[in-house]
């Protein structure tokens, strides 16, 4: 992963904020792959603030047209995720990943209860009647976790200059898809933009060809 540059773009009023709020901060990321192409689907987290004790908002992977869309979600600790099913098929969603190990009953509509994630880590979906299905769920520490859209970009608001981000994605190329990066040099309205090598698979072999990613 390599920090391509930043970009200050301060607003003059920030020099009228409330002392309690001088380390609040404002930046956005985009992530970029090796040919600078705009990479969707980066789970990104900054450390600072540690996830929320109680969370009562239910994530949702939904399930169309034998895809588990969003492909990726990135949540917090102690959160939990629906998995509704808007094909016309049934589906069976389970995870082998160490973080949290699950199976649904055959279904369509939606499932029973929704799934808990109260591991930090990285659980990868699949369905056990289609193969092809592939997802992922990013589950943080901390409270500022989002992922790329089309555009490659994230926007950030924490109360405080966080020291590095985190940077994950299921094509990464690097052992642990995850890569850390230092941000001491972070101002107020900065855009940083990453760069990441990452490398398509051939989805035709199944879940059960990357389910150990």
């Amino acid at each position: 992963m390599r920090l391509l540059h930043y970009r200050h773009a301060v607003a003059l009023c920030t020099l009228l904020s409330f002392a309690s709020f001088a380390n609040a901060i404002d930046f956005s990321v985009k992530i970029i792959d090796q040919n600078g192409k705009a990479v969707s689907n980066a789970a990104l987290e900054v450390d600072g603030t540690p996830a929320a004790s109680n969370i009562t908002e239910i994530a949702i992977i939904d399930q169309i047209n034998k895809r588990f869309v969003p492909m990726v979600i990135a949540i917090q600790k102690g959160q939990q995720v629906n998995f509704p099913n808007n094909d016309n098929i049934r589906h069976h969603v389970y995870s082998f990943s160490p973080i949290k190990q699950f199976s649904t009953e055959l279904y369509a509509d939606i499932p029973g209860a929704p799934i808990l994630f109260d591991k930090a880590g990285v659980a990868t979906l699949g369905c056990n009647i289609h193969d092809s299905m592939v997802g992922y769920i990013f589950v943080s520490e901390w409270q500022n976790v989002d992922v790329t859209g089309a555009d490659g970009l994230v926007e950030f608001s924490t109360q405080q200059t966080p020291n590095y981000i985190n940077v994950w994605h299921p094509w990464s190329t690097t052992p642990s898809k995850q890569q850390r990066l230092s941000l001491e040099s972070l101002s107020d309205g900065d855009i940083v933009t990453i760069e990441i090598n990452i490398n398509e698979p051939n989805q035709s072999f199944g879940f059960r060809a990357l389910r150990e990613q």
